[in-house]
Formats: C-alpha cells, structure tokens, sequence
C-alpha cells in the first residue's frame, strides 16, 4: 500500500493537497483500516491479481468522516493498470458481500466532481448521483453518490 500512496497518479483524488503520502501517512491509513475491521466487522480488501496473486489495490466497505450515516463502497488500483477493470469487478463483489453478507440497505460512493475514471466505474455499478457534501479541509465539494439494496437486486437479476 506504501507503494501506491506515494504514486501521485493514485492519490491525487485522495487527499487534501492532492500528492502522495509520507511512509507515515501511509502507516496512519492503514492502521485506521484495520481499526475499522475491529469496530464494524468489516472494512478494505486486498485486491490482488487472479493469475500471479500480485497487490493491485484496495476496495472495500467502510464509513467515510465526511458521511458517517451510510457505508461507503470505495476502491484505489494500481494506475499502472488502470483500465483492465480490476475496480468494477471488486466493486461488484464488495456491494454485493454489503447487500447480501452484512444486510447493510444503502451504499454511498463519495467522488470529487473530477475524478471522471471513478465516476465511469460508480455508473458501471449502477451508482447514481444523490447528494454533495462539503469537503472543509480540501475547501471543495464533493459527490455523495448512492446504490440502495434494492437497485443493486435489480440490476443483478436477468432481463
């Protein structure tokens, strides 16, 4: 995880000034991660390639500071393999271990309005706008957007 949070291509949407973490910022959110698995049973995978079992990225459920009401589904890959799909997949598989393993009722996914890649993948997943939240520290707004258990079933059954 060090390795990607000090990519700036991977944490320019992730943090308030937009560049890459210290070791020690690095350490500090995996350490809330794992806080989070011990508080709410539940928080980020590892996302790892199927063919060579290589660390690709992170995705998982967890609640956002920003949006404590509902869990947000999130996800960061590797930039070096942007594109190949890896997010929408494990976002596939995080919403539906939230819809049908924990019972949670509604998801959000939180996004800056210029994240486009992201956004791409929230409407893959059926991830609609909703709501925008104030971001203090980044001095910007952004996008709270919402999946409900119910739209989720709906688009996973057949035509």
């Amino acid at each position: 995880m060090e390795r990607l949070n000090t990519d700036p291509r991977f944490t320019q949407f992730l943090t308030v000034h937009g560049g890459p973490f210290t070791p020690a910022e690095s350490a500090a959110a995996v350490e809330r991660w794992r806080r989070h698995w011990d508080e709410h049973g539940f928080g980020l995978w590892a996302v790892e390639e199927r063919e060579t079992g290589r660390f690709v990225g992170r995705v998982g459920v967890q609640y956002h500071r920003l949006w404590p009401d509902d869990p947000e589904v999130g996800w960061g890959i590797d930039p070096d393999l942007w594109g190949r799909g890896y997010a929408t997949e494990a976002g596939a598989a995080a919403i539906e271990d939230a819809f049908a393993t924990l019972d949670i009722p509604r998801l959000v996914s939180i996004v800056l309005p210029t994240n486009t890649a992201s956004i791409a993948v929230q409407t893959r997943l059926g991830i609609r706008p909703w709501k925008t939240v104030a971001w203090p520290e980044g001095g910007r707004d952004l996008e709270v957007r919402v999946l409900e258990r119910a739209d989720w079933a709906r688009l996973q059954s057949p035509a």
